[in-house]
């Protein structure tokens, strides 16, 4: 069974990268905020099944302010991400990524009213300097992109808070589709101010976005049923190794040794969180 779990969460991984790789590739002809828009709504097509299943009742929730708030959270962060994606090599954008799950510790804390305690501290700061390896501040030059991934990773870490929340009153098909929803209506209005006309293969490679992105979702899951979160977590790090290949082919990308190292700390830090957290659930 683990060998089996493990085995979806690297497939996993390999579709997140390949869904990075299409977002590089549209993100040098149209605006980052228009490629993220009409992903969601290439979305809704993958949703279809859930609204044929479910109907009208997927909209069942007592908890419509929070789902908007979710949506509109999620909308700046995906933004902020693809604009990432086009600013800076696919390695340091997936050693970025794994930041989020230390602000996830904060939301917890702030927000969940769940307590700060030494395992939680030693974790965030153990995160933050993997960070530091990664952008080493005062030794290179920290470009927008690395601004906005680090904006995007508390971003996400809200919107997973509240997740955390949500799964608790509503079914997992309301939530995703009320992120969509949500979303897609934030992201409309800038969307359409810097709107460029998309040529048939960027819309074709933006379908294959939302594709890739659902299938690393599913795949996601059904590894995380198979395995505990703490067995998948350092396997995350194998995107690293994915995405650093990726770059070097296909896009002539200069591998650097600090994103590594710095990538190996986050995800350390990432799965000792995730060992301390299941270990105070049970």
């Amino acid at each position: 069974m683990t060998v089996v779990g493990l085995s979806w969460v690297v497939l996993a991984g390999v579709n997140f990268v390949g869904f990075v790789v299409l977002i590089k590739y549209v993100g040098s002809e149209l605006p980052p905020v228009q490629a993220a828009f009409i992903r969601y709504l290439f979305g809704f097509v993958v949703l279809l099944p859930l609204f044929i299943r479910n109907g009208t009742h997927i909209f069942d929730t007592k908890h419509i302010h929070l789902h908007g708030l979710r949506g509109f959270i999620q909308a700046l962060a995906v933004m902020l991400w693809f604009y990432a994606v086009t600013k800076l090599p696919i390695a340091e954008v997936t050693a970025l990524g794994f930041v989020s799950p230390i602000f996830v510790v904060f939301g917890a804390v702030f927000f969940l009213r769940e307590r700060m305690n030494k395992a939680r501290i030693a974790a965030v700061v153990l995160g933050l300097v993997g960070v530091f390896v990664i952008l080493r501040p005062g030794f290179s030059v920290i470009n927008s992109g690395s601004v906005a991934m680090l904006l995007a990773a508390p971003l996400f870490a809200a919107s997973k808070v509240l997740t955390k929340y949500l799964v608790k009153h509503d079914s997992g098909a309301t939530i995703v589709v009320y992120l969509s929803v949500f979303a897609a209506l934030t992201m409309a209005i800038p969307a359409i101010s810097v709107w460029t006309q998309p040529s048939g293969l960027n819309l074709l490679l933006l379908a294959g976005t939302a594709l890739f992105a659902t299938m690393a979702h599913l795949c996601m899951a059904r590894g995380l049923a198979l395995i505990d979160v703490t067995v998948s977590q350092p396997v995350d790090f194998l995107q690293l190794v994915w995405s650093t290949l990726i770059g070097i082919m296909l896009f002539s990308e200069t591998p650097v040794v600090w994103i590594w190292i710095g990538g190996g700390i986050v995800v350390v830090s990432a799965s000792y969180i995730a060992r301390f957290e299941v270990k105070r659930t049970y």
